[in-house]
């Protein structure tokens, strides 16, 4: 019995180990629960399929675990939901364990997801890893595997094979629950560090826009319909004069959150360097692009002064917009040529080939900013 025992406890390191893959960190991704929830369901019927039978309707196997893994991750419901499909093909097996069996479940699913609540969207676990509080689990699988000697009792055997079958079920399902919640939190562990270090080579450190890195390789897989738009700050050097270095930083940091709240979901904001930014409109036509290019001009006009304290001044920016069509080269060059334009025109603009846009007169913006809002 110990070798098939063995062998369920294989596949059930080897299914989480594909379950793994579905962890991911940051904010809630309730579309991944039902999956993770269906792939769980998936490894108890596997586990059970590949059960150690041990009398006349006592069957032995891990997919306890299963269900409890899923409720201390996810909380009692989530539990409960791995455990129904379990309990079904349980009850078509049927046999004299089968009363216990389901009891079993039950049991684990409650115990398991105590401390979690009854559901979370993303999945919760001990601050400190199971390897050093191996009493939760031991807890649990003690308590919900009493039902063994009920499903022994029912089949008529003898109570020293119900000792020897509880001990060994619940320091091997203890045992399982530490290694396949080790296997989660690392994968979970790993794809923090990952994202990490994507951000560290694809975010500019001072802005949190996307760099020239990520500029690049955005625009080489950008296509029309969409557009580029080069931005440059207006008389930038003026602010790092007279207010200093530091308060230029500022600036810069607030000019790159009012651009990516100025722009559509799907458009990318970067920072190339120094004070110069670019904006790819994705899936744009061209009175889209002038649309949120005046939008542009007028937030960064009104809001990025007052939030960076620079009182009676005004920080603008000038655009050039050209379409994304053409090799890199020449429409980097278009928006260059644009944006030059847009500067002689005055700054506090976007240019483009057909037409400009403006941002507000100064009159105008000073009044909008100084506004009471009700």
């Amino acid at each position: 019995m110990l070798n098939e025992l063995l062998l369920n406890l294989a596949l059930l390191m080897a299914g989480v180990l594909l379950l793994a893959q579905l962890e991911r960190p940051g904010p809630p991704q309730p579309r991944l629960l039902p999956l993770s929830l269906l792939g769980a369901s998936g490894l108890g019927l596997l586990l059970m399929y590949n059960t150690v039978p041990v009398g006349p309707g006592l069957l032995l196997d891990f997919r306890s675990v299963v269900v409890a893994l899923a409720a201390q991750r996810y909380g009692i419901l989530a539990g409960l939901a791995v455990a129904l499909p379990l309990a079904v093909y349980r009850w078509l097996l049927g046999g004299a364990g089968l009363g216990p069996a389901l009891l079993n479940l039950v049991l684990v699913a409650v115990l398991a997801g105590s401390n979690t609540g009854w559901l979370r969207r993303v999945p919760w676990s001990p601050d400190d890893d199971l390897r050093r509080q191996w009493w939760v689990p031991l807890r649990v699988f003690a308590v919900a595997n009493l039902s063994v000697f009920a499903g022994f009792a029912l089949a008529q055997r003898p109570l020293t094979d119900a000792l020897l079958t509880y001990g060994a079920l619940t320091l091997f399902s203890s045992a399982g629950l530490v290694v396949a919640h080790s296997i989660l939190q690392g994968r979970l562990r790993a794809a923090q560090r990952t994202s990490h270090l994507e951000g560290l080579a694809y975010l500019d450190s001072l802005t949190g826009c996307a760099n020239r890195r990520r500029f690049e390789e955005d625009f080489a897989h950008a296509r029309p319909p969409a557009y580029l738009l080069m931005l440059d700050l207006d008389h930038f050097k003026q602010v790092n004069d007279s207010y200093g270095h530091e308060v230029g930083d500022q600036v810069l940091v607030i000019v790159g959150a009012t651009l990516r709240r100025a722009v559509r979901a799907n458009d990318g904001v970067y920072r190339l360097g120094g004070e110069e930014f670019a904006v790819v409109l994705c899936e744009c036509c061209e009175d889209a692009a002038f649309a949120v290019a005046e939008h542009i001009l007028r937030c960064v006009q009104l809001e990025v002064a007052t939030r960076a304290q620079l009182h009676g001044e005004s920080v603008t920016v000038s655009g050039g917009l050209t379409p994304l069509s053409g090799s890199r080269a020449e429409v980097l060059r278009a928006a260059d040529e644009q944006l030059y334009r847009a500067k002689a025109a005055g700054r506090n603009c976007v240019a483009a080939a057909t037409r400009v846009v403006r941002g507000l007169h100064p009159a105008r913006a000073m009044t909008r900013t100084s506004a009471p809002r009700h």
